[in-house]
């Protein structure tokens, strides 16, 4: 089953290089990717429905491994997107301060979000019943995790 979404996902990241190549304004470029990464996600949501995960440890491998690697490139390149078109016009200076802003953000969210990224990063599994199955929720877990168990 993951030779499919392997395969699904070179051909996701060769266009992504295609566009990286052709495109040099970082707004069309950031654009564009956005749109084939959304694309490529619901190409993965079409699969899924045609071939539903039977088991458990089927569902956990796909979304501990399988969806957050389409998940990223959507965020980054939205992420890119959204803090080129917020930049304000301005020097150097004004440029630097709103780029460091953006990059303490991105430090909260990782540091807000320390517990799951730790136990995702270390390859851990005894959890993975509750982060990583439909259904399972546990309030008490961090709420950012389950952006990661919904369905495509």
């Amino acid at each position: 089953m993951s030779e499919i979404y392997n395969h699904l996902f070179e051909d996701l990241e060769d266009k992504l290089r295609m566009i990286d190549l052709e495109e040099d304004n970082i707004l069309k470029k950031s654009e564009q990717s956005f749109q084939t990464a959304l694309q490529a996600i619901n190409q993965l949501r079409d699969d899924l429905q045609q071939k539903p995960l039977v088991s458990q440890n089927d569902e956990i491998s796909f979304f501990k491994e399988i969806k957050p690697k389409f998940i990223s490139k959507l965020i980054y390149h939205l992420s890119v997107f959204n803090i080129e078109t917020n930049k304000p016009n301005g020097g150097i200076k004004v440029r630097r301060k709103y780029y460091q802003n953006e990059l303490d953000k991105l430090k909260r969210y990782f540091d807000n979000n320390l517990e799951f990224y730790r136990y995702y990063r270390t390859h851990s599994n005894y959890l993975d019943h509750k982060y990583f199955v439909c259904g399972k929720q546990d309030i008490r877990l961090t709420l950012d995790s389950f952006f990661f168990r919904d369905r495509p």
